[in-house]
Formats: C-alpha cells, structure tokens, sequence
C-alpha cells in the first residue's frame, strides 16, 4: 500500500496516545479552556486516526 493513509494512521495513533498520557499523568486539574482544549484535540485526532483505517481498508 502506497499511500498516505498508513502515515496519517501513525501520526493520528501517536498524538492520541501522547494526549490521553498527557491528561492521566497530570499532577493537577488543568484550567477548564486547556481542557477543553486538550479535549478538542484528542477528538479531532480520533476521528482522524478512524477516518485514515476506513480510507485505507476502502482503497483495498
């Protein structure tokens, strides 16, 4: 497969996983719009990680 997906799936796969240790490790409650926006982020870097797996397994 020679496409950009599995490079979108890794990037996605690594800001996800760096998110979600960033907000368990914390040592206290982050002010709510860095919440919020650490949230945000997370999100966008879930449904880019689902998108890039259904976009790579369609060009299959």
């Amino acid at each position: 497969m020679n496409s950009k997906w599995p490079k979108i799936m890794l990037m996605s796969g690594a800001t996800s996983a760096w998110l979600l240790y960033d907000m368990a490790s914390a040592t206290e409650a982050p002010r709510q719009a860095v919440a919020v926006l650490q949230y945000g982020l997370l999100g966008c870097a879930l449904i880019g990680l689902v998108g890039s797996i259904v976009m790579a397994a369609s060009e299959k």
